[in-house]
């Protein structure tokens, strides 16, 4: 036990991370490919923002990374978690993938009562490079 908390510590102190986009990049045959980004955001309380890249091999999607990022203030709001995400092929057969990222901050509302905000999006990803968001929103609400 000891030699494996030895070891987990000399690769950290080595300064060698290895990033989730290094790691893609590592699972790709081909130039990784990065979506377009969502950001959602109430300025002053939290921010989201969701992309994702992925790998092509011989015309098909064979690898996909979610990214998300998320800032609060620590005071009215803090994030929580990734409350749900997912990638699966588009069923129209051209080979697309869709993803999806909802992500739950705690915030106080204007009567400092607890309150959850839940911003997500979808990501369309396309073997040839292509992505396009179809929908985003916060809750129920879908942001144009």
């Amino acid at each position: 036990m000891k030699a494996t908390i030895i070891g987990c510590a000399v690769v950290l102190f080595a300064g060698l991370p290895i990033t989730t986009a290094q790691a893609a990049e590592e699972k790709c045959e081909t130039p990784l490919l990065t979506s377009e980004t969502v950001r959602l955001a109430e300025p002053g309380k939290w921010s989201y923002t969701y992309q994702v890249s992925w790998c092509v091999d011989e015309g098909r999607i064979t690898f996909i990374t979610p990214h998300v990022t998320h800032e609060a203030d620590g005071t009215t709001c803090v994030w929580v978690t990734n409350a749900e995400e997912y990638e699966k092929p588009v069923p129209n057969g051209d080979g697309a993938w869709e993803t999806f990222n909802m992500s739950e901050f705690s915030c106080k509302d204007s009567a400092g009562r607890p309150a959850s905000v839940t911003p997500w999006a979808k990501i369309i990803i396309q073997p040839n490079g292509a992505s396009h968001i179809p929908e985003k929103g916060i809750g129920d609400r879908i942001v144009e």
